[in-house]
């Protein structure tokens, strides 16, 4: 009888939002001075007894406070029950974005070594019917 109770609270329990734990692995991987790809991953955690979807990313991306575009999902994620996972995602522009004068934007790039790239914006997961959004806001420098 107790086993039936417990049961049916834990069934009935609302699900828990995930959170956002930190941006990893971001770098550049081209940059040409037609296109600069950066990828990176959120990490998030599913606190729940069930697994959960990664259904849509919602960032916008700046660098050097300029906007560039959207970080881009790849491909959905299912989560396990209460463990970390990685969102992977990508975000590409064209260096003239960030610079007026493509020339000079490109040596600075090269004598600074570095930029800086803000993520800001909503992780869309599904929960048992529940849509979550888990908001980003991270500022990192980016190592060429």
């Amino acid at each position: 009888m107790c086993l039936l109770a417990l049961l049916s609270t834990w069934a009935c329990s609302r699900p828990e939002e995930p959170e956002l734990v930190k941006m990893k692995n971001l770098k550049v991987e081209e940059f040409t001075e037609d296109i600069v790809n950066i990828s990176g991953a959120a990490v998030l955690y599913n606190p729940n007894n069930f697994k959960i979807t990664v259904k849509e990313i919602d960032i916008e991306v700046r660098v050097n406070d300029q906007a560039v575009g959207k970080a881009k999902q790849i491909g959905e994620v299912m989560v396990p029950a209460r463990s970390e996972f990685e969102v992977p995602m990508n975000a590409s522009f064209a260096p003239e974005e960030v610079y007026d004068n493509l020339l000079s934007g490109i040596i600075s790039y090269i004598m600074k070594g570095e930029f800086d790239v803000y993520y800001q914006g909503v992780i869309k997961i599904k929960v048992s019917g529940i849509v979550f959004r888990v908001p980003v806001d991270h500022k990192a420098k980016v190592k060429i």
